[in-house]
């Protein structure tokens, strides 16, 4: 069941990202920095960068693609309605898939966009 997302949730524009950097709250570690809004006047729900001092653009684009799947993976654990910007960090480079995996669940229950899903008992 591999499951790529959909071209109409990803931010692609320059203006989109600018304006998640201007009104969005930030979230970061060593690994990752997310910028949340609440209210997008995009209907774009995510959107994945590195920058250039990350490395060269085949260190950036598997950063990216790493970030990506984390998303796809965890995306039904994310409250409806919140557009996220999700930046790779020096840190990450070098870093196993599972701590930022690890680091990106972190980040989202810091920002209370996780969903709490019920222990069932029995």
């Amino acid at each position: 069941m591999n499951q790529k997302l959909s071209k109409k949730i990803v931010m692609q524009y320059n203006e989109e990202f600018q304006y998640i950097y201007q009104k969005a709250k930030t979230f970061s570690d060593r690994y990752i920095v997310i910028h949340i809004a609440k209210n997008n006047k995009y209907n774009h729900e995510v959107g994945f960068a590195a920058g250039k001092k990350l490395g060269n653009a085949v260190i950036r684009n598997h950063i990216k693609r790493i970030l990506r799947e984390i998303y796809r993976k965890n995306k039904k654990n994310i409250q409806f309605g919140c557009c996220i910007l999700i930046v790779g960090r020096r840190a990450a480079v070098t870093a196993d898939y599972k701590i930022i995996e690890k680091s990106f669940c972190r980040l989202c229950k810091k920002a209370k966009i996780w969903k709490v899903v019920p222990v069932k008992n029995g």
